[in-house]
């Protein structure tokens, strides 16, 4: 076996990594089952003598570990939830993709062309306006989804690889990771809150039989060091340690479980939360937030009794997210409208189907691709040669083939700025003395407006809290 099959999935290297990524799992489960023991016999049958209130503290006790648990077993064994297969590219989709890939502005043609065939719903773009593509996966990716390098897949809704559970908190197992962080916080504090009082009465109780001997020692830290050493003599080590880690487990799940609570409250991810997504050209953090109770309905459903459950009822495929009503007003139109210049509903679906297919056959797979278009006969002849070529649907929408194929010629290098060696920060008045104009370097019909994005996030509310206060305006070509 090569060192090669050795790092794929079901080598040696692969099998190990595999089961030391599961440690932190068994480092849980050897907590919470010593948990059991010292909570059950030390502290009900050792240190409490009555039985009404052991029995309430073992009710309590083992409700919540049945709660906790089992969000935590669902969190872990739920798996991550891939895109549908309708945004992968296979066959011939894939061949075509093999063509085009070096080329960032005929794959972005060619993607747009795949969206608009099989009707896929795209909201959030990428950094670069283009429409997001992960290239180890081969597959469009939907709004709000992620490839993960751990579980090597692209995932809906990622939140983030926790290596708590060895699993990608995503769409799928948000609210059992929500639960499972609720009931494990509150099952810590209830483990401290009854250790704590037999805890200080072992502890006085023994300090009270030795009182003598403690009275004649005069520094406070010896004092105290020689009784911690006959509370632990004496049995009582598991005790100590049980309150140790119900007060160390319950401090770092708090953390954890409000920060999300915030991020549910918001309806953003992790990622989100660092890296807002980019809709219409803007950052928005606040794209998906339709207020304190309908993300909360969205991620633990509609019904009352299920919210507490660890029982799936999340509402939604994971694909598809509607936008905050306000962000929606204010962005424009389809996402496509610049890649293919015609929007979707502008074509028929009988005719949509074989438009793309005669354009995927002539333009990636024969026709030349022209690096600059300086006429405008040499736009009606490419037209002319375009409409003789296609099939009788294919002439049914000439207009719409014939923009193709000159979005395809166009030569973007004439619409670039500058020559990529000095850069300049852009001010108000060097943009308004400009008007699409720069130094002799002109750009045609493009020309600079001005965003004050301050003021507009603080009527719009698309920026979180912690926006830099320095970030005043935003150039953009439109």
């Amino acid at each position: 076996m090569s060192c090669r099959d050795c790092t794929r999935k079901g080598g040696c290297v692969y099998t190990t990594f595999w089961l030391v990524r599961f440690l932190p799992v068994v480092l849980v489960t050897i907590a919470t089952g010593w948990g059991i023991y010292a909570y059950t016999y030390e502290l009900c049958f050792l240190s409490i003598d009555n039985w009404p209130q052991r029995i309430i503290y073992l009710i309590v006790f083992y409700t919540l570990l049945v709660l906790f648990y089992t969000s935590y077993l669902r969190t872990i064994y739920t798996k991550a939830w891939q895109p549908p297969q309708k945004f992968f590219l296979e066959g011939a989709a894939k061949t075509t993709y093999d063509t085009v890939k070096d080329d960032e502005r005929q794959l972005q043609l060619f993607l747009a062309d795949i969206v608009r065939e099989r009707d896929l719903t795209l909201i959030v773009r990428g950094f670069d306006n283009g429409i997001r593509f992960c290239d180890k996966c081969c597959c469009i990716k939907p709004d709000r989804s992620h490839h993960c390098s751990m579980c090597e897949q692209c995932v809906l809704k990622f939140d983030h690889h926790c290596p708590w559970v060895n699993n990608c908190v995503n769409f799928g197992n948000y609210k059992y990771f929500i639960l499972f962080l609720a009931y494990g916080f509150i099952f810590c504090i209830w483990i401290g809150a009854t250790t704590l009082p037999s805890f200080i009465d072992f502890w006085k109780h023994e300090y009270d039989l030795n009182k003598k001997q403690y009275d004649s020692i005069d520094s406070i830290i010896p004092r105290f060091m020689k009784h911690l050493h006959a509370v632990l003599s004496t049995g009582r080590f598991a005790l100590v340690f049980l309150l140790f880690l119900s007060c160390m487990f319950s401090l770092s799940l708090s953390f954890l479980f409000f920060y999300h609570l915030y991020l549910t409250a918001k309806n953003r991810t992790t990622v989100e939360s660092f890296r807002a997504p980019m809709i219409d050209g803007k950052y928005a953090k606040d794209a998906f937030n339709h207020g304190f109770r309908a993300n909360y309905r969205e991620i633990f459903g509609s019904h009352p009794l299920y919210w507490f459950l660890p029982i799936p009822s999340t509402i939604g495929d994971g694909c598809k997210f509607k936008l905050n009503d306000m962000v929606a007003s204010t962005a424009g139109n389809q996402v496509f409208v610049e890649l293919g210049g015609v929007q979707t509903g502008n074509i028929n679906s009988d005719s949509r189907t074989s438009v793309i297919s005669q354009h995927h056959t002539e333009l990636y797979a024969e026709r030349p691709i022209e690096k600059q278009l300086s006429t405008v006969d040499e736009t009606d002849e490419l037209r002319s040669t375009s409409s003789t070529t296609a099939s009788p649907s294919h002439v049914k929408s000439d207009s719409y083939s014939s923009r193709i194929v000159f979005l395809s010629t166009i030569n973007i290098d004439k619409f670039r700025l500058g020559d990529g060696v000095e850069f300049k920060k852009w001010t108000l008045e060097a943009a308004l003395t400009s008007r699409g104009g720069r130094n002799g370097s002109n750009i045609g019909p493009l020309r600079y407006r001005l965003l004050e994005q301050q003021d507009e996030a603080e009527m719009q509310h698309l920026y979180s809290d912690d926006e830099d206060d320095d970030l005043d305006l935003n150039v953009r070509i439109v």
